[in-house]
């Protein structure tokens, strides 16, 4: 509606169509869309109020969208004739199962990598964010018409990785579990930091690696395989998935690195410090660090992260130039910057960064204090014990599947409520609450609007008639839904979408106080209402979907 609106002005008076910014109005009686015309001024008039008073003299309303349209003030306010607004609106959902993507994709692809996690680690719940607010994107690129690939970077060929090749070889390893292989780096990481030796040989390693020793290749290519395979099958359980797995010793072996270093050395900007290792020279870029440099290599010239994730890099920006997103948490922003300096160096331009903040965790079981990491089994563990004592309370059974389903919604939905640049702090009994904004209420809404329609399966008729001021909400509220996602595009805020999913669930639970569908007696009245609902849970079922999560049809 907001289009057609704008497209009417700009056929009424000369203006750029920015300047257009239709808001909806604070109170019910000041209509549905409004203008504040001093945006409108132009060379032939600048007086908002006679702005407004010709636009409504010369809107042409083609299409009987609006029952009036009034000048207050500055203002021009646009009514909006529901009972022809709310079949058209109807009759889009439920023509359309992608309902609220414009194809803005039409098929172009896009490449995003997040989470990217140390082969060496289990996944903690800061590290989730940033796999949660990936997996958001990725799930709104592709509703949107892209075609998406899920980038995972691994890190094969680090220190870390060499100290838990020497870790097995020292004190091998109990099974080949991923708990076993981390015992055992956790073990020899602690032996290094009293005996140097240990750093000795792991640097030793890294260099017979580095000049394409195979057999020592394959050891650290083999103990790697096996640690992502560990990560991945935690990802699983929060149904989040890649498509593209590289690992950095790819760019090593292939002497990219040092094409990468040529490259750099007649710009000009690579140098060698007093203890022999290679570093750029970042003068000018507007980085907030001591020294404007950036380290690439060790002393006896074998390359750090940042080398390995320059070339890595590129290697992406060569997949695709244009649409290219990257993960990273705000600790990892500075680096970026560095990153994003030397291939604008080289003439590349970096990624575009999608950041993020912490995470907190509320009370004694889930405590962060003392630089404790919460692992995300231990915090999906949490999270499903709470509703199992939620749903004893209740003398209630739930299914296996379906208490998965849940544990990922409460902590899907409370992770991404928060805006980005924002601090998490993830309370249990908030997160797994019946009411307030969590998942559970979003899915219990829908499980409420599945009985409705169960109970209520009738010849729908085609007219449309809905009297109550909660339906006409809910109607101008989906018919938003378009316009959403196309802000989620430009802003990649999972809580914009969370947002608006409460606020239409919100109203859903004031219609299903007020209006009792099933006694209604009036035929088209009923059918309308039935209508409705199908469309409410068309919409909550492809917002969800994008947040990564499933529904359930009862409880």
């Amino acid at each position: 509606m907001k289009k057609y609106i704008t497209k009417k002005i700009l056929e009424i008076m000369n203006v750029k169509e920015e300047n257009i910014k239709i808001e909806i109005p604070p109170k019910d009686e000041m209509g549905d869309y409004s203008i504040q015309c001093s945006n409108l001024r132009n060379q032939e008039y600048s007086n908002p109020i006679e702005i407004a008073n010709l636009i409504n003299d010369k809107f042409m309303d083609d299409e009987n969208n609006f029952s009036d349209i009034k000048v207050m003030g500055p203002y021009i306010n646009f009514y909006l004739d529901y009972n022809k607004f709310s079949s058209k609106v109807i009759n889009e959902i439920e023509f359309n199962d992608n309902y609220g993507s414009l194809n803005q994709g039409n098929g172009e692809s896009l490449l995003i990598e997040h989470t990217s996690i140390n082969p060496n680690a289990e996944p903690h719940i800061g590290r989730c964010r940033n796999s949660l607010i990936g997996d958001f994107m990725s799930n709104l690129y592709s509703f949107t018409g892209y075609e998406v690939e899920r980038h995972y970077f691994i890190n094969d060929i680090g220190k870390k990785i060499a100290l838990l090749v020497i870790g097995i070889e020292k004190y091998g390893l109990k099974d080949d579990s991923f708990s076993s292989i981390l015992d055992t780096y956790v073990k020899i990481s602690n032996v290094s930091k009293d005996d140097e030796s240990i750093d000795q040989k792991a640097f030793d390693y890294l260099k017979e690696v580095e000049y394409g020793n195979n057999e020592m290749i394959s050891r650290f290519k083999e103990i790697t395989d096996k640690c992502v395979d560990g990560q991945l099958k935690i990802f699983d359980k929060l149904n989040i998935h890649f498509d593209v797995f590289t690992h950095e010793s790819d760019f090593v072996y292939n002497n990219y690195l040092e094409d990468i270093l040529n490259k750099l050395d007649k710009t000009g900007r690579l140098h060698e410090d007093e203890l022999g290792r290679l570093y750029v020279d970042l003068s000018g870029y507007d980085i907030p660090t001591k020294e404007p440099v950036l380290v690439l290599t060790r002393s006896n010239k074998t390359s750090l992260y940042p080398m390995r994730d320059i070339a890595y890099t590129i290697h992406k920006i060569e997949l695709n130039s244009k649409n290219n997103f990257i993960v990273l948490g705000e600790d990892q922003e500075v680096y970026m910057k560095q990153i994003s300096a030397v291939l604008d160096i080289l003439g590349y331009k970096a990624p575009e960064l999608i950041c993020y903040s912490y995470v907190l965790l509320d009370g004694d079981k889930m405590s962060t204090s003392a630089g404790t990491v919460v692992l995300v089994t231990d915090f999906m563990k949490a999270v499903r014990e709470t509703l199992i004592k939620e749903f004893e309370e209740r003398n209630s059974e739930i299914s296996e599947d379906k208490l998965n389903i849940l544990v990922n919604a409460c902590i899907k939905f409370t992770m991404l409520n928060v805006s980005k640049n924002k601090i998490v702090n993830f309370n249990l009994e908030n997160a797994t609450s019946f009411t307030g904004e969590s998942g559970m209420y979003i899915l219990y809404s829908i499980v409420r609007i599945n009985s409705i329609l169960k109970n209520n399966n009738i010849k729908l008729t085609n007219e449309i008639k809905l009297n109550n001021d909660i339906e006409k909400k809910i109607v101008k509220e989906l018919s938003l839904f378009p316009e959403v996602i196309d802000s989620l595009l430009k802003s990649n805020e999972p809580a914009h979408l969370t947002k608006y999913i409460f606020n239409v669930a919100g109203l859903f639970s004031k219609l299903y106080e007020q209006v009792n569908i099933t006694n209604e007696s009036d035929i088209i009245l009923k059918s309308s209402r039935i209508r409705l609902l199908q469309c409410v849970s068309k919409v909550l079922n492809n917002a969800l979907k994008i947040l990564g999560i499933e529904t359930i049809e009862k409880l």
